[in-house]
């Protein structure tokens, strides 16, 4: 953009914000002190969309002023994606039947339609007081905590607590750079009780769509439990089939949306979960080893089609355990557990890989394909890559880990290392990964953890100069309860990233999480700095090499601060 157009920009931006009598919270920093709003039964405030709020607790402006911020005001990119919170509560008892009504935002050449914001409602799901690291802690105490994004709109309020609403704007790629003013109304009885502002400065930098995204995102996918959890006996979906794919397919649209580049796919049983195979293995009367691609086939062509399509990882030579499932010339299942190494696995393996490359160059697949494999011992692992390595040298090997040799390191082609974890070497892809011996930063669901830690995430990313972020799991849901994280032994939210609104195939739909959501704004930002190549933004990024996560909230912010001050001026 050009340099003076940029200062009269900005220099429009302040003499309207300052010209306004509202209250304003400025995605960018600092608050405005608010004017009096009278005497209403309805109140409210935009709230940081870092806050994180747990059941029965009120917002500090519900007792002090000072802290109502009634405009919403923020600096976007074309084609972006932005979120904050607003909080309402009542003032003279229960309020009932609320209603919001959104304007256009009304720019000097275009607009943005009103139809670009989306209301939604954080929903109490069941977390943790505090994360643990993975060390067999019994179940924790309880504690609800707003994260859920529900479509379905409260329409009361009381004085107790305030009631959240999350605002997500979508920027359109289409529209002119400039300043674009518009409001949300909140009505009971269908009077005005409430008008909330919305001030948004759209610079001239264009957002790529998220499946052009240089980010390496690797969330992994496990469709098996997904099926088990959505279905039951009165409406039952058989696994690959036209329902089954109709049942997932939101939720990995939910998934490509983010940017995810990875399909998780399942080579033999027992990869993750016992009977849980996309290929089926067959040993014949001859003693002839035959497998079936059919599902395996159906899947990544399904992923490709939602927009999952740069890679497909193959678990596992080793899974979580080393057996092999498979179905014997009479039609019983059985199961063969070879020790890593040995004659009979090295054999066994080497016949599976002939025939699973041979099938992928047919498909076009083999440049994709990845032989993926978690947190493997260095004996294994050597063992394992040389078996591969032998069969033939252009197989890709990915592993996430750690603690393993620079001989190990430099034969792999996706490593993705532990937080905390200094690599040996340089690998054509490089991500990291949080586990459950991570507190902070992580995906948990605890009033510990800050939201702020998964954009987080991607800023790490930049400051250790890697390619990505790698989490298990987007959707290994334990409990019955759709909105349980809880996890026994693991800190809520170790198991997923996002939540389903029911347990059969009529209502089993994909719910987003506000954790989810602000991973991805990270990855935004990650693809802004990528674009920008801009050398101011090296200084905050390098603290990001040594933070731990815990002061997510206060990085970030100034980190995004920086980035949208910058993306003003070039």
């Amino acid at each position: 953009m050009n340099r003076y157009l940029a200062f009269i920009l900005i220099l429009l931006y302040s003499l309207i914000s300052c010209a306004t009598n509202n209250s304003v919270i400025e995605q960018d920093g600092g608050i405005v002190p608010p004017s009096s709003n009278g005497d209403i039964s309805i109140r409210g405030s935009f709230e940081s969309k870092w806050k994180r709020y747990s059941q029965g607790e009120q917002f500090i402006g519900q007792t002090d002023d000072k802290y109502i911020s009634t405009i919403w005001k923020d600096t976007v990119w074309l084609n972006d994606r932005v979120h904050v919170q607003l909080l309402l509560w009542g003032t003279e008892g229960w309020s009932d039947d609320l209603e919001f009504e959104l304007t256009d935002l009304v720019g000097e050449n275009s607009n943005i339609p009103a139809s670009n914001i989306q209301l939604r409602f954080p929903a109490y799901v069941t977390g943790d007081m505090r994360a643990l690291s993975c060390e067999g802690y019994p179940l924790h105490d309880a504690v609800y905590i707003a994260d859920a994004l529900s479509e379905k709109a409260f329409t009361s309020v009381s004085p107790k607590e305030p009631q959240k609403i999350w605002l997500t704007a979508n920027i359109p790629a289409n529209v002119r750079p400039g300043h674009y003013l518009g409001s949300i109304k909140v009505k009971s009885d269908g009077k005005d009780m409430q008008t909330f502002d919305i001030d948004f400065l759209v610079v001239n930098h264009v957002l790529p769509e998220p499946s052009k995204w240089k980010f390496h995102l690797d969330i992994w996918q496990f469709p098996f439990q997904l099926a088990t959890l959505c279905t039951n006996e009165e409406q039952k979906v058989d696994l690959f089939s036209e329902k089954y794919f109709s049942l997932i397919e939101p939720f990995y649209r939910l998934l490509a949306d983010a940017g995810q580049k990875a399909v998780s796919t399942y080579i033999k049983d027992g990869a993750f979960g016992k009977g849980q195979t996309m290929v089926q293995w067959k040993l014949d009367k001859n003693g002839n080893w035959l497998f079936d691609y059919t599902n395996f086939d159906k899947f990544v062509e399904k992923m490709e089609q939602w927009g999952i399509n740069k890679q497909i990882n193959c678990f596992s030579l080793i899974g979580w355990n080393t057996s092999i499932g498979y179905e014997d010339a009479h039609g019983n299942n059985k199961t063969m557990d070879p020790a890593i190494g040995s004659e009979q696995y090295n054999s066994i393996w080497i016949t599976f890989l002939t025939s699973f490359k041979n099938h992928l160059l047919e498909k076009g697949w083999f440049d994709k394909a990845v032989l993926y494999m978690d947190e493997i011992k260095e004996k294994e692992m050597i063992s394992v890559i040389f078996l591969i390595k032998e069969h033939d040298p252009h197989w890709k090997i990915g592993l996430s880990g750690s603690q393993n040799s620079v001989r190990i390191e430099s034969m792999l082609y996706d490593y993705s290392t532990i937080f905390g974890y200094e690599r040996l070497a340089n690998t054509p892809l490089s991500t990291f990964y949080t586990s459950c011996t991570q507190e902070h930063p992580n995906n948990y669901v605890t009033l510990e953890n800050s939201p702020a830690e998964m954009t987080w995430m991607p800023w790490y990313v930049l400051s250790k100069g890697l390619d990505g972020y790698l989490r298990w799991a987007y959707d290994y849901w334990t409990q019955k309860d759709p909105l349980n994280v809880q996890d026994g032994s693991n800190t809520a939210g170790d198991f997923n990233m996002i939540y389903r609104s029911g347990n059969n195939a009529l209502n089993c739909k994909p719910i987003n999480s506000i954790r989810f959501e602000l991973l991805r704004e990270g990855i935004q930002d990650y693809e802004k700095v990528v674009i920008l190549k801009n050398n101011d933004l090296n200084k905050i990024i390098s603290k990001f090499k040594t933070s731990t996560g815990e002061n997510a909230e206060e990085l970030v912010n100034e980190a995004e601060a920086l980035l949208k001050k910058i993306s003003v001026e070039n």
